[in-house]
């Protein structure tokens, strides 16, 4: 990064990845992210051994939370926040804590961990114990399939169907972008964990919650809500991946229409979750339900 650029910078940016698969992509897309907003961006890559470069691209392999804290800590420029994105295997590594100090914002991609449901658990936890700001991809890549669902109860008549969904069926290529949705759902509509795989409304009436893991990580493939009498379907056209069609059938029913899946880019999702205010509520409703809907499950 040049001088000019390091004068004119709004934020410390630390991302660390440490899949080799990952790590040259991501490593473009937080150069073109630093470009673009005057970043200082430290690159931590823990697939290569210790190396460091004017770009600040830092090979970190085999540093441990402490030096790597200490060696983070003396290239921030002061005076500015800092904020770290988090693409390593688990949030309970020790340099995640390490490096996750250094500032008050993290941002994680839960679908890139080797556990999802953990990160999402461990997230929750982090959320309500330290005064971080938290952020996910995961959840933010849902915006655009919470707009849709939210479509088919713009129809008065149809949303007189909401109180009585007995079923949500979610399906995509990795975890924790379901249970963001069902977490979103149940804290829009006030349900609540009441059984293994099953939420309760405020009547008591029970919601039976499935999962199905199938496809591209990261990508959902189908969002289907049930009442007694019809079914709200939400998914990708199988021609035209960038379409998502949606249908009433039951009683009432209606026609199936089709918009274009404005899908988010990775340095978008970034901008989102930096840039966002701190006090995301429905963000921090959906992830204390998600991890109750978790923790339900056993």
């Amino acid at each position: 990064m040049t001088a000019a650029t390091a004068s004119t910078t709004t934020v410390n940016l630390i991302a660390f990845a440490e899949d080799p698969a990952n790590v040259p992509r991501l490593r473009d897309r937080f150069s073109t992210f630093a470009q673009k907003h005057a970043c200082k961006a430290i690159f931590l890559d823990a697939t290569r051994a210790r190396s460091g470069s004017e770009e600040m691209v830092l090979g970190v392999a085999g540093m441990k939370a402490a030096e790597l804290r200490s060696t983070v800590h003396d290239l921030l420029t002061a005076g500015m926040d800092s904020a770290l994105f988090w693409a390593g295997r688990d949030l309970n590594d020790p340099r995640f804590e390490a490096l996750a100090s250094l500032g008050t914002t993290v941002v994680v991609d839960s679908s890139r961990a080797a556990d999802g449901k953990a990160s999402i658990q461990e997230l929750a936890e982090i959320s309500a114990s330290t005064d971080r700001f938290v952020r996910d991809l995961s959840y933010l890549r849902l915006l655009p399939w919470q707009d849709m669902v939210a479509q088919f109860f713009d129809d008065d008549e149809l949303a007189r169907e909401l109180p009585r969904i007995a079923g949500v069926e979610l399906v995509s290529g990795s975890e924790p972008e379901a249970y963001y949705f069902a977490g979103w759902l149940a804290s829009r509509l006030h349900w609540k964990p009441c059984g293994r795989n099953e939420l309760c409304n405020e009547a008591g009436d029970t919601i039976k919650v499935k999962i199905e893991r199938h496809g591209d990580p990261r990508r959902v493939l189908s969002v289907i809500l049930r009442s007694k009498d019809c079914a709200f379907t939400a998914e990708l056209d199988a021609e035209s991946p960038d379409l998502v069609c949606l249908t009433v059938t039951g009683k009432p029913q209606r026609d199936t229409r089709c918009a274009p899946l404005h899908d988010v880019d990775l340095v978008s999702l970034v901008e989102q979750a930096m840039f966002v205010p701190h006090k995301d509520t429905v963000f921090i409703e959906t992830l204390k339900m998600a991890r109750a809907i978790l923790d339900s499950a056993g």
